[in-house]
């Protein structure tokens, strides 16, 4: 951003005096009162309050996602463009907790304002929350990761009857998901090494550097990147019966969505839906769901406290 960082500081007693990228790391009480402190950490961490009490009051937090992510500079210009539909989700929301976690993601996307995240943020994502308390049966997770919704799902699956299906377009991340079901001798799971899409095709993936692992690149970019095949749950699933679907697949959400148009359609399973990589999503997401079956009850929560994470639900009513 062009902005000369002097120090790094640190309550770890091992990174004083060393160099981090370059720039000396301190102690915390060689922090000279006048500094500006960036603060990128989550406000429960209460490194504000630790600086007040040092004396030091100059001080701003930053959302480093907000960076990392490909943040539009005219938010403003697109929000007020798309305002019509902004207002058509805002009707569609169920509940008042839905419409005030909206409004909030949309004021931080426009003026940069974290503290609109901090007062609406709830860490439980996709269940456990007061939208979906508990989830059972059918489980599509769309970017599994290294399977850690999956860990967070068979805690509270209890001995209930299940399947999960786990999609992982990342082959390192797709390695250490089958390793973690192998190791748990987990046989109700299957896991997909396919990014999840409209239609099957192959696509260029980036595969862990500079940006997201898993975000679908163009073929010529600079990135380091790999061929993934991708697939439409309709065409994985072929009628298989789903009870939830998952998704935090980098931006590929709306392509997603369309090609589980015919499942969503014949098994209306609750949804939970990542809106948070393009701010266009914040609308066009809810409003697909709602084109592909209109007896869903919308929600929205946020579950970081920063810019990710921001989760559309549908319910059937």
């Amino acid at each position: 951003m062009g902005v000369k960082i002097s120090f790094f500081a640190d309550n770890d007693k091992n990174r004083w005096n060393t160099k981090y990228n370059g720039i000396e790391v301190l102690s915390s009480n060689r922090v000279d009162k006048d500094s500006l402190i960036i603060i990128c950490a989550n406000v429960k961490y209460g490194i504000h309050e630790q600086l007040k009490r040092m004396g030091i009051n100059n001080y701003i937090y930053i959302d480093p996602a907000y960076f990392y992510y490909t943040q539009a500079s005219n938010a403003v210009q697109i929000i007020e463009q798309n305002a019509d539909k902004i207002e058509h989700v805002c009707t569609m929301l169920k509940d008042d907790r839905s419409k005030c976690v909206y409004r909030n993601v949309l004021m931080h996307r426009a003026v940069y304002d974290l503290e609109a995240i901090w007062e609406v943020y709830d860490e439980r994502q996709y269940f456990g929350n007061y939208i979906v308390n508990r989830v059972t049966g059918n489980f599509v997770d769309c970017g599994a990761f290294e399977g850690d919704t999956l860990c967070r799902f068979l805690k509270q699956i209890g001995n209930d009857e299940y399947r999960y299906f786990a999609f992982e377009a990342d082959t390192n991340n797709f390695v250490k998901l089958q390793k973690y079901c192998t190791d748990n001798g987990l046989s109700k799971v299957s896991c997909y090494n396919l990014g999840v899409w409209n239609q099957k095709e192959e696509l260029f993936f980036n595969i862990g550097e500079s940006i997201v692992s898993g975000t679908l690149i163009g073929e010529c970019t600079d990135y380091k990147k790999e061929k993934v095949m991708v697939d439409s749950i309709d065409n994985v699933m072929n009628g298989e019966k789903i009870d939830f679907i998952s998704m935090d697949i980098e931006g590929s959400e709306i392509k997603a969505l369309e090609g589980a148009r015919k499942s969503i359609q014949k098994w209306k399973p609750t949804l939970a839906i990542s809106a948070y990589h393009q701010l266009e999503h914040l609308w066009e997401v809810p409003l697909l769901i709602k084109e592909i079956y209109g007896g869903y009850d919308i929600y929205f929560a946020h579950h970081c406290w920063n810019m990710d994470d921001t989760v559309c639900y549908a319910k059937e009513r």
